[in-house]
């Protein structure tokens, strides 16, 4: 008998659940060390604030607390509250409101004028990460509120200076992980140059096919991991900051267009009808405003709204913070837009 599972239903957080186990069975393996009881290790599975997308957390890092007797307290509760209502904002206000307009053009791309697509390009990559951070940031808070610190996964990544410098700042546990278990067990950077460089390739195809089995997922990949060769091979030491923090910033959104439509021949369409020569003075000042955004973006780290934290007193703090978890709920009117991540 032949079963089919082309259109079986795939398990929330599969990949999440997957990547973490194998985290799990490699540092045992490794260290030789006991992991803990079947309750501690379904908690370090399946623990449910960043179950569906991440952060991906080390066992290390997870199962220590998990083992400890963790009392709620009342500190940690308000500070886990500041924390979701900042990133479920991200999530309602910013990448909802983007997605109003990136969506339908995206779904129907050759039905869209030349402003159009070069507007969407760029609003999709701060719908994507408003959304993901966003996410990130209420599995953060909700976790913190039960004493569970989960690592940071952004850190400003569109004021990135390159590509390499951007995996850095974007999806960190996800680049730690790939790094940790498939960059430097294949050799890393200490072998010859063209390994190195064959090594790049290799974990952000892998990182591309992580994402999704289509081939757009792969050139995806693929071209990262091309940049990222090219800007070991060329020195651009000589370039100012913010031209390279530019150059970055518009590469990495040229490159979510294949992150983001189903097939091919869509990004052979986008790319052939993309004009930013011919484009209106509406697409700069979308631009200017995503620039304007992203110099932001170093605002919402988790240090700095720690910062943010610990210098407003905590009953107008909380206020504030439960009047826009109300807004963003009004806002969306009780309903929102799918986590963009909730497909991986």
């Amino acid at each position: 008998m032949i079963v089919h599972f082309i259109n079986a239903p795939v398990p929330p957080g599969l990949s999440f659940a997957t990547f973490s186990a194998f985290a799990m069975l490699a540092i045992y393996r490794q260290n030789k060390q006991e992991v803990g009881s079947i309750n501690i290790i379904s908690g370090y599975l399946l623990f449910f604030p960043q179950l569906i997308a991440g952060p991906i957390v080390m066992p290390n890092h997870l199962i220590p607390q998990l083992k400890k007797l963790n009392i709620v307290e009342y500190k940690n509760i308000l500070y886990g509250i500041f924390i979701f209502s900042v990133g479920f904002m991200l999530k309602t206000v910013f990448a909802d409101t983007a997605a109003q307009y990136v969506d339908p053009i995206m779904t129907s791309i050759k039905n869209a004028s030349t402003d159009e697509i070069a507007i969407a390009t760029f609003l999709f990559s701060q719908q994507i990460f408003f959304d993901f951070n966003g996410y990130t940031l209420m599995a953060i808070g909700i976790a913190y509120s039960f004493g569970i610190k989960l690592p940071e996964n952004f850190n400003a990544p569109y004021l990135a200076t390159s590509v390499s410098d951007f995996w850095r700042k974007w999806h960190i546990t996800l680049s730690n992980w790939i790094k940790d278990f498939i960059y430097i067990p294949l050799g890393g950077s200490r072998c010859g140059r063209f390994r190195n460089f064959t090594n790049i390739i290799i974990a952000m195809l892998i990182s591309g096919i992580w994402h999704g089995y289509g081939i757009t997922f792969v050139v995806w990949g693929f071209l990262h991991g091309g940049f990222i060769v090219l800007e070991k091979i060329f020195v651009f030491s000589f370039i100012p900051r913010p031209i390279k923090i530019a150059f970055t910033y518009f590469l990495i959104s040229i490159l979510w267009v294949f992150f983001r439509v189903e097939h091919l021949e869509d990004v052979v369409y986008i790319f052939e009808n993309i004009k930013f020569s011919s484009t209106s003075y509406y697409f700069f000042f979308v631009v200017s405003g995503c620039f304007l955004l992203n110099y932001f973006q170093q605002f919402i780290t988790i240090s700095e709204l720690d910062k943010f934290y610990h210098r407003i007193n905590k009953i107008v703090l909380m206020t504030i913070s439960v009047f826009l978890i109300i807004f963003c709920i009004i806002l969306s009117e009780g309903s929102s837009q799918k986590f963009i991540y909730f497909n991986f």
